[in-house]
């Protein structure tokens, strides 16, 4: 070969032959791309359910629930804050999520009123993770009494990872919850007085503990405002009813 005198390599592949190794590239960047999406799906961590509505003075609770999407979950935290001018929350209970008895350790379990906020942590101690979705914790609240208004209840910290400690990416739905005052002796929580709620109250007073007279709200049943709901209760609405606009019976819930 002479100095200076590139050789010129030819390709002499067959027509046939090229389509298919562009093909079976084709493919597996298709499969890379798949498996990528795969493992970028994330967690999902929500409020359930998502909004409620409820009356001044009632409880009411709310479930932290996890939707692995395919993730393998070993441990779980959170922090969720609420509006502690609406609401006290009274009890932060472990959720069947990671198992019962020894499947699982709580290792903080924290209510803050006086700040606003709840912190949960929990780590599965059998083997393997959790694949499937359900309730972590179940938080139930109070709502305060006389006060009505809108609070959030917002996640601030939200952590889970996997059987190896390794994070594992969370989308977060927060929810909220609308508490509105009830009308003093409306037990029936139809936004009226009348010989319906009477009927209720003389029910739930004389059948004490029977769901079939609970009443829609315990704060409008103490029309005599002292603390307890007797017979004095529906005397006093009994009168109320019947002889409407005199002072003598107005009601007193407080």
């Amino acid at each position: 070969m002479e100095k200076g005198v590139k050789k010129e390599v030819i390709c002499k592949c067959r027509p046939a032959a090229r389509t298919g190794l562009i093909m079976t590239a084709a493919i597996a960047l298709a499969l890379c791309v798949f498996a990528f999406v795969q493992s970028a799906t994330a967690a999902q961590v929500s409020v359930v359910p998502a909004y409620q509505e409820v009356l001044a003075g009632q409880n009411f609770s709310i479930d932290v629930y996890i939707d692995p999407e395919g993730s393998e979950v070993f441990g779980a935290q959170y922090e969720l804050h609420f509006n502690n001018s609406l609401l006290n929350a009274t009890a932060q209970d472990k959720g069947p999520f990671f198992g019962s008895g020894s499947d699982s350790t709580v290792l903080k379990n924290e209510i803050n009123n006086t700040m606003g906020w709840l912190k949960y942590g929990e780590v599965r101690t059998a083997t393997p993770g959790i694949t499937e979705p359900g309730v972590l914790a179940t938080i139930t609240f109070h709502a305060i009494d006389d006060i009505d208004g809108h609070s959030e209840l917002k996640f601030t910290v939200v952590k889970l990872s996997d059987p190896n400690v390794n994070p594992i990416p969370v989308n977060i739905s927060n929810g909220s919850v609308k508490v509105r005052t009830g009308v003093c002796g409306d037990v029936t929580g139809d936004g009226n007085v009348n010989m319906g709620d009477y009927s209720l109250l003389l029910n739930n007073v004389s059948y004490p503990g029977d769901p079939t007279y609970a009443l829609k709200n315990e704060w409008a049943g103490d029309v005599t405002g002292d603390g307890s709901i007797n017979m004095g209760d529906y005397s006093l609405l009994l009168n109320n009813v019947s002889y409407p606009g005199d002072p003598m019976y107005n009601l007193k819930c407080r």
